[in-house]
């Protein structure tokens, strides 16, 4: 069997580093030349475009940033279906709106590609441990597919939950991000809450893990806040991005969701103080600021 993937970026260039220490046949593509050549030096096939890669492999997997990225990546002039040979399996991993991916479905469907959206949980460093939970919708003859599951079984190491469609599976993992991105927002005023009482950050999060309060960002992000290093897991900028995906689908389901409206005008913020390319941790320096007041 013979992988694709498009989008050599942190979390897709995690999943090419586990594939390929786990011996499978990888052939690569990124707008960023000099990421495919990182990988050919890591024993990956660089491929000229979608296209060209779209013709070589069983399976390709996609992780873009944007929604924009993703239509591009499959319905371009030079994209995966202009290549796509008899029988390829396409596994679309990046966070997007519903409508996208419905899209790109329907054109698979049409030019008989197997198309199926595998959404991620966590964050980098469990994709570099070839950790990362999969939420998956689309058909369950393309999830069942022994080609699917071998891939999704090398990076997920079996943390694998079918939703059945493709809107549950983007749903869910908005939701769960816009949940994650408040709860971030509150984790960091608590640090700075706390601290005005004469307890620091370390002695916090060792003590309120026996607390209600603890949740993902006290083990994700403990390293880097103790160490105040902002360079960017996933950064603000993405993270706007995603609530706006979550508020758009809530809008057309006039469905309000008002801790992820307010946590969105923080990050902004943010963004607007420079910070848009830093970590998420990199909000508590605006909320600093909002505290000394």
């Amino acid at each position: 069997m013979i992988v694709g993937l498009v989008g050599l970026g942190r979390m897709g260039g995690a999943f090419g580093r586990v594939l390929l220490s786990k011996g499978f046949n990888l052939v690569v593509y990124d707008v960023v030349r000099d990421k495919v050549n990182e990988f050919v030096k890591l024993g990956a096939t660089g491929a000229s475009s979608p296209a060209d890669l779209a013709s070589r492999v069983d399976i390709v997997l996609t992780n873009v940033p944007r929604s924009e990225d993703v239509l591009d990546v499959y319905l371009g002039g030079n994209g995966i279906l202009s290549g796509a040979k008899p029988g390829l399996i396409a596994v679309e991993t990046s966070t997007t709106d519903i409508k996208t991916k419905l899209r790109v479905a329907e054109e698979c469907r049409r030019r008989n590609v197997g198309f199926i959206v595998a959404m991620l949980g966590k964050t980098v460093p469990q994709a570099e441990r070839g950790e990362t939970p999969l939420f998956v919708g689309g058909p369950e003859e393309v999830f069942r597919d022994k080609r699917v599951q071998e891939v999704f079984q090398a990076i997920s190491s079996g943390r694998i939950y079918y939703m059945r469609t493709i809107e549950a599976a983007v749903a869910f993992k908005l939701i769960t991000n816009s949940m994650g991105f408040a709860q971030l927002l509150t984790f960091l005023e608590g640090l700075l809450f706390i601290q005005k009482f004469g307890i620091s950050i370390e002695e916090f999060l060792e003590a309120a893990r026996d607390t209600a309060a603890y949740n993902y960002w006290f083990d994700a992000r403990r390293e880097k806040i103790l160490k105040e290093d902002y360079s960017a897991y996933f950064s603000i900028d993405y993270i706007i991005k995603d609530l706006m995906y979550t508020l758009e689908e809530a809008k057309e389901l006039g469905c309000p969701l008002p801790a992820t409206a307010l946590a969105l005008q923080y990050y902004v913020a943010a963004k607007g103080m420079g910070y848009g390319g830093e970590d998420g941790i990199a909000l508590i320096k605006l909320l600093r600021e909002s505290c000394k007041k």
